[in-house]
């Protein structure tokens, strides 16, 4: 498993606070947490020898509207067939990728899932 980048950027930023854009992301899958919470993994190369790190982004439900609005007409009644009923935690693939040239994120709070510590980083905005 790649380090997380959460902690990595923890400690390289220990004052933290600050918002951080992450450039050019593909969102193709999205796990949901809870109602109000959705999260996606993905793998992106960080420091000064790109050593490859998951970065893993917790986004609500507004964020995830603005991302559907960005899918095609036929996909997005693809993803509300497939999600409609569904209780979670579940994950699904979206119909198409959908590209976000910005995402800015705030540090998030550590975490411990099946063992796994990290911090994830909290979509704010995507444009």
């Amino acid at each position: 498993m790649h380090p997380d980048l959460g902690l990595t950027y923890q400690q390289q930023n220990p004052n933290g606070g600050e918002s951080i854009d992450f450039l050019q992301i593909r969102f193709s899958d999205i796990d949901f947490v809870s109602t109000d919470l959705c999260t996606t993994l993905f793998e992106l190369p960080w420091g000064e020898q790109g050593e490859p790190h998951a970065l893993s982004l917790d986004f609500d439900q507004s964020l995830l509207l603005e991302l559907l609005s960005r899918l095609s007409p036929e996909a997005q009644q693809q993803f509300l067939d497939e999600v409609n009923g569904q209780l979670p935690p579940f994950h699904v693939s979206l119909p198409e990728p959908v590209l976000v040239d910005r995402v800015s994120c705030v540090l998030g709070e550590l975490q411990e899932v099946e063992g796994e510590v990290f911090i994830p980083f909290v979509i704010r905005d995507i444009s």
